[in-house]
């Protein structure tokens, strides 16, 4: 709504009547916002005749009634981790504007989000007593923290951090011989249960160790059995050293986009709300990413939400090839994990259901959504060139059936068209049109493929054509 505000402040000709304004939004719309607004149309609802009466009934609908409430739970679990102190506060001022906490409350819980050494650096120079001056150091030492630690050598630590120093290409990390259980996947949860979880299972005579009825801890079927620890299962088709055995699943990727490869390796958790890929592997491979719509809180296994704060960022959809057989278009939520950088979930397997050799390791994708969606690209085209694929009556027109040929513009004709301009005549523009997020994409694809290709070109001619969807 506000992005619309801003659109009509800007171009007051074009939005100068309330039936453009709300016709407009409506426009913009998708999902259930759009049936509501479409149901308002069919009925002539007066809301209809007033942009301030819509948008009060646009936010009132879909607003969250909780939303303070909402904003003071985001705020408390909201947590710098790994990024720059920049990106913190840009989350932080955006939920603190809708809690009612004073600045007191609101600078203890800044402090309290902040990475460690930016937190022992204030205990050394003391907490200024305005959010704003505090902001404002923590930047200022942020930025110079950073700086220094770029400077430094690979294996030299940097005094102050207790960040994870793990680089985002440590796909398989070095196993402790003295450690056999399985931490979770993201975050690496070892602690004890909260004491409000605690007090929980003790009230309702919940067993300690799951949180299962009808048994205790001492005997929960939840635990693994003494002296063999937890089963683990790698994939045959990058198998790691048998000195290092690994209890996870991992499989060999190619992600590709923008004429880019990159082989890495993914891991298989069932656990997982999505698919995932690490801030620092998406930043090293170059991958563009963009803001979700809206914020995703991801909470660990015990309860507990994940240290960076909520999910706020995804990447484009990129091209990812399993072996020679599997090939698809996926997004990955970007968040700190850089023990695996990357995660495919419980939603990614239930949608390929994917055959799973445990004994061997080895991975099939038999399901018909793979047959019919999945299948590599190159294959596709390697049939179509293929003059025998094609019926006996199109042998003639093979040529038609030519990529190569099609990426390239037809000769240059000894025709010149004349373009009579009459003198004095102004130029016309084109207008400007608002596009959605997915349309942007499109659009910015399209001209960026056909740039490399040379059908299109720059221009700084000031008339313009409309683009069509």
């Amino acid at each position: 709504m506000l992005d619309c505000c801003i659109l009509f402040s800007l171009k007051p000709r074009t939005y100068n009547s309330d039936f453009v304004k709300v016709r407009m939004v409506i426009s913009l719309l998708g999902g259930e916002p759009k049936k509501w607004a479409h149901t308002l149309l069919r009925d002539q609802d007066p809301v209809l005749e007033s942009w301030p009466s819509f948008a009060a009934a646009l936010e009132a609908m879909y607003q969250d009634p909780h939303k303070r409430e909402s904003a003071q739970n985001v705020i408390r679990a909201l947590r710098q981790g790994r990024r720059p102190v920049e990106d913190y506060v840009t989350h932080f001022r955006h939920y603190a504007h809708d809690t009612a906490w004073n600045e007191a409350a609101l600078l203890d819980q800044f402090r309290r989000g902040l990475a460690d050494h930016l937190k022992d650096e204030l205990a050394r120079v003391g907490v200024p007593r305005s959010l704003d001056t505090v902001i404002d150091f923590c930047i200022q030492f942020d930025r110079r923290w950073r700086e220094r630690r770029d400077e430094r050598p690979p294996s030299a630590p940097l005094g102050g951090s207790r960040e994870n120093q793990v680089p985002f290409n440590a796909l398989v990390p070095v196993s402790n011989p003295r450690r056999t259980e399985e931490p979770m996947q993201i975050g690496l949860v070892d602690r004890r249960l909260p004491q409000v979880e605690m007090d929980r299972r003790r009230r309702l005579n919940l067993c300690l160790y799951c949180g299962g009825a009808n048994h205790q801890a001492r005997v929960c079927p939840a635990k693994a059995t003494p002296g063999r620890g937890k089963s683990g299962f790698i994939t045959t088709l990058s198998r790691p050293s048998p000195l290092l055995p690994m209890p996870h699943l991992l499989l060999p990727i190619s992600l590709q986009w923008q004429q880019k490869t990159f082989p890495l390796q993914a891991m298989v958790d069932s656990g997982a709300s999505g698919c995932f890929m690490d801030v620092t592997l998406a930043t090293c491979i170059s991958l563009p990413l963009s803001n979700k719509e809206i914020p995703v809180e991801i909470r660990l296994v015990d309860g507990s939400p994940l240290s960076s704060g909520p999910i706020t960022q995804e990447s484009i959809p990129v091209q990812m090839s399993l072996g020679r057989g599997h090939s698809e278009l996926l997004r990955f939520d970007i968040v700190t994990s850089p023990i695996f950088p990357v995660i495919l979930g419980l939603p990614w397997l239930r949608l390929h259901n994917p055959h799973i050799l445990w004994s061997t390791g080895e991975v099939s994708f038999p399901s018909e959504h793979c047959k019919n969606t999945c299948v590599p690209l190159h294959t596709i085209s390697t049939t179509i060139g293929n003059e025998t694929q094609l019926p006996a009556h199109y042998h003639n027109f093979q040529d038609v059936f030519d990529k190569k040929k099609a990426e390239t513009l037809p000769p240059r004709r000894p025709y010149d068209c004349p373009i009579e301009l009459l003198p004095g005549a102004p130029i016309p523009y084109g207008r400007i049109f608002p596009l959605s997020e997915p349309e942007l994409r499109t659009l910015k694809d399209y001209i960026q493929e056909n740039t490399q290709k040379a059908f299109i070109r720059p221009s700084t001619s000031p008339a313009g054509a409309g683009i069509f969807f």
